[in-house]
């Protein structure tokens, strides 16, 4: 049934909709794929706990759980702490590829968005001497640099270049621009690091800093529902107001979230040249 669905889906999709509606779908399918293990490994971490207790109390099936009574409550908290922190940061590279690939594909469509003054190395011109293959790489070297940008700058930018009426609730975007900062700096604190510097011999030292900022299970849902619902806008908005194919049957599929999108699996089928 599903597959009849996704076919019927797929079908008068023009190619400009069909490679933006995978560049969506991949962050959507991807996404429910964290809202999974976040759901699971929040599910385990209490099941171990339960059943440590159960060996502690009952002393017939020690030999059989005796593991699970050796594990501390601080190594729980430890793994709980590295989870929800890997969590957030493949939630925020999963953000942060669609951004860039939604910029790509706009700069590819619209190539004059890139601006006049924009220069390719002459070496790369050479390389791709076809206009289409310049094109491309321009788009490419434009992306990187947007993509150095935090994400609501980068929405932002969409919005101007592309004169984008791109709609995000206040929560959402609170959540987006506050964990656009997780980056590698911002990891290493999270995670302990290191502080080099010189003293005043000029002899290179270092002392441990250990960040005492925390990532709970509320910032991991909250983080990951603000680019869902940012990611979303900027979906509409595009098949909205630049592919002009809103009211697709796909598009419409895509907006209802990310665990809708696995309803069209088979579209990772349809690939183009």
């Amino acid at each position: 049934m599903k597959t009849k669905l996704a076919s019927s889906i797929w079908e008068g999709l023009d190619s400009g909709l069909a490679t933006y509606l995978k560049i969506a779908a991949s962050l959507s399918c991807r996404m429910a794929r964290i809202w999974a293990a976040e759901a699971t490994s929040a599910k385990l971490q209490c099941a171990v706990k339960d059943l440590r207790a159960a060996v502690q109390s009952d002393m017939d099936s020690a030999g059989v759980l005796r593991g699970l009574a050796q594990i501390s409550n601080d190594s729980l908290d430890a793994v709980a702490n590295v989870t929800n922190i890997s969590h957030l940061v493949y939630a925020t590279t999963l953000f942060d590829t669609f951004l860039s690939e939604t910029t790509q594909f706009l700069f590819l469509l619209i190539p004059r968005a890139m601006g006049e003054d924009q220069q390719v190395p002459l070496r790369a011109m050479i390389e791709a001497p076809l206009k289409n293959g310049a094109l491309t790489l321009a788009a490419s070297v434009r992306t990187r640099e947007i993509g150095n940008l935090p994400f609501a700058d980068r929405i932002q930018f969409l919005r101007d270049a592309f004169a984008l009426e791109i709609v995000i609730g206040t929560e959402a975007w609170e959540g987006m621009a506050h964990f656009s900062s997780v980056g590698s700096s911002t990891m290493h604190d999270l995670c302990g690091c290191i502080q080099l510097g010189l003293n005043g011999n000029g002899e290179v030292v270092g002392k441990e800093h250990v960040s005492a900022t925390k990532i709970d299970r509320d910032d991991v849902r909250w983080a990951i529902d603000s680019y869902e619902q940012s990611a979303r806008a900027i979906t509409e908005s595009v098949c909205e107001q630049i592919l002009k194919q809103r009211d697709h049957p796909a598009v419409q599929l895509l907006l209802k979230g990310s665990t809708a999108m696995l309803e069209l699996s088979p579209l990772w089928g349809q690939t183009g040249d």
